[in-house]
């Protein structure tokens, strides 16, 4: 299950799938991206994230990563594992963001949608959004999930009452009118 299109989420994804025979699953919106076939478009920057996109450009490996030839494209779709897993659709960070909720187990994925911060572990928008406004607007839609514990794509995962976290902080990203 691939949450978006950038690189630090997919470069592993076409060797795992050709040593394991895993299916590669990924939104419809970001798979012409995942697959090779679009360019992805690349974040529109906050000036404080600058500098952290540096930093952490520099933890990549460089060069071209190899890319699934096959994906199955997903979107609001009820999954077989997990106990049915619901794939929510969360654009902004890119267009086929999505979040993977488990709510058989309390388990609720957000992929970059949503972060702990490095420096405090407070849960936060996520960073290098396509469309900042959009990211918030979905930021309200995993928020108002039943979940204890939210996985990020990065950062330390909450652990108990984790939907009442998430809410508090999509509080503080007011929706777009």
């Amino acid at each position: 299950m691939l949450t978006h299109f950038h690189e630090d989420h997919v470069g592993g994804a076409a060797e795992l799938a050709g040593s394991t025979g895993a299916e590669v699953l990924v939104h419809r919106l970001d798979a012409p991206v995942v697959r090779g076939e679009a360019p992805g478009p690349p974040p529109v920057f906050e000036d404080w994230e600058r500098p952290l996109h540096a930093a952490a450009v520099r933890h990549l490996p460089q060069g071209e990563y190899a890319r699934p030839p096959q994906v199955t494209e997903v979107d609001g779709d009820l999954l077989d594992f997990g106990g049915g897993a619901r794939v929510v659709h969360v654009p902004g960070h890119t267009h086929g963001s999505i979040a993977i909720h488990l709510p058989r187990h309390g388990v609720l994925c957000t992929g970059d949608a949503v972060a702990a911060s490095p420096v405090d572990g407070s849960v936060m928008l996520g960073v290098f959004n396509l469309d900042r406004a959009q990211a918030i607007a979905s930021y309200h839609r995993p928020a108002a999930l039943d979940a204890d514990v939210v996985c990020f794509g990065h950062g330390d995962p909450v652990l108990g009452r984790a939907s009442v976290v998430l809410r508090e902080s999509a509080d503080g990203y007011p929706a777009p009118a």
